[in-house]
């Protein structure tokens, strides 16, 4: 029977992975390809650095439990960051499921952390539940931002496209 400590360090494991693999490294590969959408890419940018300073708090919760993070490897979160990363790599409208997608996967982990809090309250960890309650509130405000972004990008994306301009990028 696994303790609800264990259960703690794994999702705290997972969190971490899906940091450093989806919204990180998936996400920065996103960066070059939007030359013409400025404040898509200035969003981008902030989520990654919000997902950096994610990343170093859960690494020192988990730490903190005794844990390591150098072995992790987070294959899942990296595969799930790599098709999110190319979901509309190599279709024209790139930028707008970019967008679409990025706005499911902040809400992706915000259940995340919701559920991750609860789990630290159970174990009377109030410094990991401190934590998730913070980077819950910083994955909101991301997906604020990015869903109203979405109806001018997609705006600017027609536009660009009926003009016979180089729409995707």
């Amino acid at each position: 029977m696994t303790t609800p400590q264990e259960h703690l360090m794994t999702w705290l494991r997972d969190a971490y992975a899906m940091e450093r693999q989806q919204a990180i490294e998936s996400t920065e590969k996103q960066i070059s390809r939007m030359q013409n959408y400025p404040e898509l890419r200035q969003w981008v940018e902030d989520h990654v650095a919000a997902s950096e300073r994610q990343a170093d708090r859960l690494k020192e919760c988990i730490h903190r439990h005794g844990g390591d993070t150098s072995t992790l490897k987070g294959l899942a979160a990296k595969v799930m960051g790599n098709v999110q990363a190319i979901t509309g790599f190599f279709a024209d409208d790139e930028v707008v499921k970019t967008a679409i997608a990025d706005y499911a996967f902040k809400h992706y982990e915000i259940g995340c952390y919701t559920s991750l809090k609860t789990a630290a309250d159970a174990c009377g960890d109030m410094t990991t539940s401190q934590v998730c309650e913070e980077i819950v509130r910083e994955e909101q405000s991301l997906a604020d931002r990015v869903a109203g972004l979405v109806p001018s990008l997609t705006r600017r994306f027609v536009e660009r496209e009926a003009a016979g301009e180089k729409a995707a990028t």
